[in-house]
């Protein structure tokens, strides 16, 4: 059997993003967004087959990841490896260097990708048709979740002349910022902290800043040569792009406000999470935030026993999965289970192998 890819791409183009997924690793620079580039693959290595219903048949699956240099993009070359594991001798998982948090739920529900890798919040609000979904993708499910934790923080120069984003929005400061382009994850977010202090990117430019769109790699060579002296968007512990800024610039770490923490966790769907202190050159105290999560998902389409597969050949392998981006170290067998972590309903397979392996009741 083998599983190909649809070649529909509507709504692609316009939502290709994100994300907002950072590196984490001295591989990584950006978020999970990106253009179509190469693509990574790995033969099986399992001369038996998989266990658990498989039909022991070769099968080649298209995974959509990030563009190239992003922490997305690395796990998809360690799940290439890793994944045939739990399948039959000879299967492939080929991981496309494309996509990114709000279109690769769309590209798997569309059959275009059958795995996809995105964010536990994104992933939820495509199954509903919320936030800038406007219509469900209910097909989706999770194989795991947890994969790792992605901070949002707000990062500024320590010369920038301001230190809280209140006294921006109440007293009209111009300030001149990166975000990401329009559709990406981190865009999305960053225009929602804003929107809480009472104010837009429209109203930065209004009051004479500037507000500049860019991928990490472009806003972090922004601030160093002073053209923007802030960014907000969301990072893994050791992210590269981050960790090369405060090596080379004076920045300074920004306490969100514990009614913001409150508001994005209790109305929004983040989860709350501590940066630790000392992740980065400057940052010595914990900075309190929201967060998310990545996962690992497909759709209803995806065989019961390939989905059993992959799973078992996550939880059976866990040490490796670690071993492939410094972000994966908060993977665990008994955490990808969890409901919290994924967003989305549970594949049938997924959630068969993970009661006969005691993870799940």
């Amino acid at each position: 059997m083998k599983i190909r890819k649809c070649l529909s791409l509507i709504l692609i183009s316009a939502m290709a993003i994100s994300l907002s997924a950072c590196g984490g690793s001295s591989k990584n620079n950006g978020s999970p967004a990106g253009d179509k580039a190469d693509t990574q693959s790995t033969a099986a290595g399992n001369s038996g087959g998989a266990d658990g219903g498989s039909s022991g048949q070769a099968v080649t699956l298209d995974l959509v990841t990030g563009s190239t240099g992003t922490s997305w993009y690395s796990y998809g070359a360690t799940f290439a490896e890793v994944l045939p594991r739990g399948l039959p001798s000879g299967s492939m998982i080929n991981a496309a260097a494309e996509g990114g948090a709000t279109s690769n739920p769309i590209q798997v529900s569309n059959g275009t990708y059958q795995l996809g890798i995105g964010y536990n919040l994104s992933d939820k609000w495509a199954f509903g048709g919320e936030s800038l979904y406007t219509e469900p993708y209910d097909n989706l499910r999770g194989i795991a979740g947890y994969l790792d934790t992605f901070y949002y923080i707000a990062v500024e120069r320590t010369d920038a002349g301001w230190t809280d984003l209140a006294d921006v929005a109440a007293n009209h400061i111009p300030i001149n910022i990166s975000v990401l382009p329009a559709g990406n994850m981190g865009n999305i977010v960053a225009s929602m902290i804003f929107e809480y202090y009472g104010m837009t990117f429209d109203d930065i430019i209004a009051w004479g800043g500037k507000v500049e769109y860019a991928d990490w790699s472009t806003s972090v060579e922004n601030i160093k040569d002073g053209r923007t002296d802030f960014i907000c968007h969301n990072i893994t512990q050791g992210h590269a792009a981050v960790t090369e800024l405060a090596s080379t610039v004076d920045m300074t770490f920004i306490q969100f406000p514990q009614d913001m923490i409150d508001t994005f966790v209790g109305e929004k769907g983040f989860s709350p999470e501590t940066l630790p202190a000392n992740c980065f050159k400057g940052q010595d105290t914990d900075i309190r935030t929201f967060g998310v999560t990545s996962t690992l998902f497909c759709s209803t389409e995806l065989p019961d026993d390939v989905a059993y597969g992959i799973a078992r050949a996550l939880c059976e392998n866990v040490e490796d999965i670690r071993a492939g981006h410094t972000a994966l170290q908060r993977f665990t067998a008994e955490s990808a289970c969890d409901p919290g972590g994924m967003g989305i309903p549970l594949h049938p397979g997924a959630e068969q192998y993970y009661k006969e392996a005691g993870l799940l009741e």
